[in-house]
């Protein structure tokens, strides 16, 4: 069977949390990578979401708050994911700049935030649009 769009990029969000959660030890791998493979993840589960939703086309952004608020406008209950738009930062400006100021994120937990928005993402896609 074909993945449709949205679980190919929930694939590959997933994959970038492995990524993620296997660069966490700060005392080998600098925040601003294990943050941008986070980043990746959330992005990628956002825009799953989205076309699970019906959006044809994600914007082009790395934007994570924008991707909530377009989630919001489609009736989706975002609440428990805002705090995932922290990491917007590690999309672009952490990856560029030589001496960002760390966030000093905690990366157990937020590894484990994103767990769940890969996995609440995942069922999503086993339901039909609409709660069905």
């Amino acid at each position: 069977m074909a993945l449709s769009e949205a679980e190919g990029l929930l694939r590959i969000a997933a994959a970038d949390l492995e990524t993620a959660i296997a660069s966490s030890n700060p005392l080998v791998f600098r925040e601003a990578a294990w943050g941008f493979w986070l980043q990746q993840a959330v992005e990628k589960a956002l825009k799953a979401w989205l076309l699970h939703l019906h959006e044809d086309e994600p914007p082009l952004t790395h934007d994570l708050r924008r991707l909530l608020r377009l989630l919001a406008v489609h009736g989706a209950e975002i609440h428990a994911w805002q705090d995932l738009g922290v990491l917007t930062v590690y999309a672009v400006q952490f990856r560029y700049d030589a001496d960002p100021t760390p966030l000093g994120l905690d990366r157990t937990a937020f590894n484990q935030r994103v767990q769940h928005l890969v996995l609440h993402v995942e069922l999503l896609l086993q339901k039909r649009p609409g709660g069905a």
